[in-house]
């Protein structure tokens, strides 16, 4: 049990870490260090300074690993607006569905100012379109700004550069066309066989003898390269409960270690001094670590494949020395080695899943099986597969709705034939051709097909299952309260003991969930105005008491790559409890506006839509959604409308001429009120569009005013500011945007008024929220609205 508090001290710390200034950590691990010595004989008061101990190294590790390297050779060093050319070898090549791909790279030389500067460190290049032609090992050059990885600084987003410097990696670059990326000749002494040359021929290998909707697959099952999975098959897979299996884990390691052990096991037991030696289930699994470790470095070195590799080499070298010990003690060890190592890997999906589906399973499965009756051997094999696959999914669940935002019910169905299918046909198919592919490639290209043949039988079974209701995935955002309470409610479950003391404590941690689920754990503000950091984009969410809310554009990017709704704006609404939205509002057609909004509009409860812009003018995708979704349009009328009264609350609309040339000044305006505070959002208006808008007297005092076009001078700051006297001025607009947003003019402008701006690039989201007593004013910072 200690092991396991330690362990968990530690986590939390890293867990927590992100929520703390690091600078204040220092002094306290010193004096909690020197307390730890002190108390060291002191047994019985000593474990509370030793928990906290570790809890502070956690925090202490994260920032750490997180701080960039401040040397002058190293790439991080050339970060700026100046375009740079930088040389280079390969680390890594992904390529994108639909064109483009992702390259790491080991960076050797930057060359500026006609000199040359040795460097060192990765970078990660992001090529928009093409095949870049590059392989591992190649030495490449490109011509782009370097820069270093940032968060939008919005709710529930994906924490990217946390992601990256886990792989060691702070700085990006970005090319549009493959064509600006320089491939040089290799050399003869360059061509020496590695793990990754041979992982790219069996690819290619994969690619010849398989048609392309299924060569993706073949290969994520063979060698760990799920680059090449189109929407589709990640949808399917997701849906149906078995992405698990077509990325390599401790299931394929250990389905490999049991068919070497079992073939190698016949071998072993015809020779008779081997078997007077020692018995085979003692030295077999120490022999048989080599193979292993090449189908570890075959497969990607996988986070799951690596955790299974490195139990089964402890569990190796105790049979060895016949020693045992717990399974569940073993994992925590290797849990604690890995995150003493690599401290940032706590936050990768694979070691959270890898780990809590084995938590899940050893918990789990042998105390249900004691309720299991002795049945036939088939039986007891589908009782057994049915209850690990619910120990996993249960154990997994709080985690899979977190990272992904996913709930599959069809999963506890498919698993069930999906797993033996993959398992004992695919997998030795594959890895069978995969083998065979130096030698013999005629017979490669049987095996991969018929993996194929496996996967797509499989596949069409659980497309199959999902056209029942009740089996369909479903896409969940929810607040950190509600995540919390799942994961409590999973604790019950894998809470170890039936005491009467144990069983108090699930009922104390049962109704500490029940709280999170049923009650805010703050009282809403009779209004908020949300500014979501989208980037060089607009997205604002109204709120009327925590239970109206009207989602005012949704951002967007010219990118194909990057779905503006998906990766930010709905996690961001989860986060901020919204379930579902009375409105969600275009204030005007133009991408950076529209786009986010498909995604939000397609996966969340929407009651209306509202836009000036007619339904034949729209986008036909967004035309198809509202169809399909039965979603009402509304089009306001011209001039000044009150569209909605949430008591205290009104929400007023005004619509401008709407034949203008000029799509920004055909912005729908919004005004929001409560008793006596009221925000003014009037979208991207020009010069034009705000004298029509101060034409007509406003419905209401203003003292937060959204300053139109992201900051543009043509919105000519006088005219509102001379009309208007804000408390607090807000832009939405991305980080070192083209347009050089905002314009010199409007800070002036706010400055000579004694008016501080607060921005999406500087400050992240932004919030305002109001009880009738003026505005008040935070941004994300730290992982919370501060």
């Amino acid at each position: 049990m200690g092991l396991w508090l330690h362990l968990l001290s530690y986590a939390s710390g890293l867990a927590s870490a992100p929520y703390f200034q690091p600078s204040a950590l220092w002094p306290g691990l010193t004096l909690l260090g020197a307390a730890l010595f002190l108390l060291r004989r002191q047994t019985s008061i000593s474990l509370f300074p030793l928990l906290l101990f570790f809890w502070a190294l956690g925090c202490t590790l994260y920032h750490l690993e997180l701080a960039p390297p401040a040397d002058a050779g190293h790439i991080r060093a050339f970060v700026g607006d100046t375009p740079l050319s930088v040389e280079g070898t390969v680390l890594s090549v992904a390529h994108r569905y639909g064109g483009g791909a992702i390259i790491d790279l080991r960076a050797e030389r930057v060359n500026r100012d006609q000199s040359a500067t040795a460097v060192h460190g990765s970078v990660r290049l992001y090529i928009d379109q093409g095949d870049p032609g590059a392989a591992v090992g190649s030495r490449v050059c490109f011509r782009s700004r370097l820069r270093a990885p940032r968060s939008y600084g919005t709710p529930g987003e994906f924490d990217f550069p946390r992601h990256l410097a886990y792989q060691d990696i702070f700085v990006t670059g970005f090319l549009a066309e493959c064509r600006d990326l320089v491939v040089f000749a290799r050399t003869s002494g360059s061509r020496k066989p590695t793990i990754d040359s041979l992982r790219a021929s069996i690819g290619r290998q994969i690619d010849k003898a398989v048609e392309p909707p299924m060569a993706p697959l073949v290969r994520a099952l063979v060698i760990g390269d799920k680059s090449g999975l189109s929407p589709e098959h990640k949808d399917l897979l997701a849906q149906g409960g078995v992405s698990h299996l077509f990325a390599i884990s401790g299931l394929h390691l250990g389905l490999v270690a049991a068919m070497i052990f079992g073939i190698s096991r016949l071998l072993y037991l015809r020779s008779e001094r081997l078997i007077l030696f020692a018995p085979p289930v003692r030295l077999l699994p120490f022999l048989l670590l080599p193979a292993l470790l090449a189908y570890l470095l075959l497969t990607g070195n996988a986070i799951s494949t690596r955790r299974a590799f490195v139990m089964l080499l402890a569990a190796a070298v105790l049979l060895l020395g016949s020693r045992q010990t717990p399974p569940l003690k073993l994992l925590a060890a290797c849990a604690f080695v890995f995150l003493l190592g690599e401290p940032l890997i706590l936050f990768q999906p694979a070691f959270q899943l890898s780990f809590a589906g084995l938590f899940g399973i050893l918990v789990l499965v042998p105390r249900w099986l004691t309720w299991v009756p002795k049945r036939p051997k088939p039986l007891r094999y589908l009782a057994t597969l049915a209850l690990t696959t619910l120990a996993a999914s249960l154990s997994t669940a709080p985690l899979v709705i977190l990272n992904f935002h996913m709930v599959a019910p069809a999963g506890l169905a498919t698993n069930l034939f999906a797993v033996p299918a993959i398992s004992f046909a695919a997998v030795p198919l594959g890895l069978a051709g995969a083998l065979t592919s130096p030698a013999w490639s005629q017979g490669a290209d049987w095996l991969f097909q018929g993996c194929a043949a496996v996967i797509q039988g499989t596949l069409s079974a659980v497309d199959q299952l999902l056209q029942v209701p009740a089996l369909t995935g479903h896409l969940i955002y929810d607040s950190p309260a509600t995540v919390l309470a799942s994961f409590l409610l999973s604790g019950i479950l894998l809470l170890p003991g039936g005491s009467k003391r144990r069983w108090q404590l699930r009922t104390l941690v049962g109704l500490t969930a029940a709280l999170l689920l049923c009650s805010p754990l703050r009282p809403a503000p009779a209004l908020a105005a949300t500014a979501l950091s989208v980037g060089q984009g607009d997205s604002t969410l109204l709120s009327f008491g925590g239970r109206h809310h009207y989602l005012i554009d949704g951002g967007g990017t010219y990118s194909a790559n990057f779905d503006t709704g998906e990766r930010l704006v709905a996690p961001a609404l989860g986060w901020l409890g919204v379930r579902s939205l009375d409105a969600v509002i275009l204030t005007h057609n133009h991408p950076d506006h529209s786009k986010g909004l498909l995604y939000v509009l397609q996966h969340f409860s929407v009651r209306e839509f509202w836009t000036p812009i007619p339904l034949d003018q729209l986008d036909p995708q967004l035309r198809q959604i509202l169809s399909e979704k039965k979603i009402r349009m509304v089009c306001p009328s011209p001039g000044w409308t009150r569209t909605a009264h949430q008591a205290p609350g009104t929400l007023w609309t005004f619509v401008p001429n709407q034949g203008d040339d000029n799509l920004n000044n055909r912005s729908l305006v919004l005004l929001a009120k409560d008793e006596t505070d009221a925000v003014l959002l009037p979208g991207d208006l020009e010069e034009k569009g705000i004298q029509q808008l101060l034409a007509e007297p406003l419905p209401h005092p203003v003292n937060l005013l959204k300053y139109p076009h992201h900051g543009s001078r043509k919105s000519h700051p006088e005219l509102l500011l001379n009309y208007i006297a804000p408390q607090h001025v807000f832009a939405s607009l991305g980080a070192g945007n083209r347009h050089g947003f905002p314009h010199p003019e409007v800070i002036s402008a706010l400055q000579a008024r004694n008016i501080a701006i607060w921005r999406t690039d500087l400050h992240g989201s932004l919030q305002f929220t109001t009880s009738g007593e003026g505005w008040r004013a935070t941004h994300w910072n730290q992982r919370l609205f501060r």
